[in-house]
């Protein structure tokens, strides 16, 4: 029987959550591609026509179909986070360049890897 084991990693770049409500998505679901993020490529501000927004990655949306589509789950919540923070990863995208990670309040979110630097587990 294996342990498992917690990873962890410092946070070495800020990175501010965007003010909305985060986009949770499901393959199939209607939504509105707006523009593309500034300086992640691939990523596009998506709306549900409601109340919730976020950073998504193009390859997950389909607009070939006739509607513009969600073709995975995705959730765009990211976390907040500060140079000497330390978070948990629960989940690595490597094509995504993220991991989802949960800090030390509980919080869960996308953090981009680049500011994060990863520690060794813990035994």
């Amino acid at each position: 029987m294996s342990t498992l084991k917690s990873i962890h990693a410092r946070v070495v770049a800020a990175q501010e959550s965007p003010d909305a409500i985060p986009l949770t998505l499901r393959p199939g679901d209607v939504v509105h591609v707006r523009q593309a993020h500034p300086d992640r490529t691939g990523y596009v501000w998506v709306e549900d026509g409601q109340l919730s927004a976020g950073w998504v990655p193009m390859d997950l949306i389909d607009t070939h179909s006739g509607r513009t589509k969600a073709k995975a789950e995705y959730c765009s919540a990211e976390l907040s986070v500060q140079p000497g923070d330390s978070v948990r990863l629960i989940w690595e995208d490597p094509a995504h360049g993220a991991c989802w990670c949960e800090d030390r309040h509980s919080e869960r979110g996308w953090v981009r890897n680049e500011c994060l630097q990863f520690e060794e587990a813990e035994g």
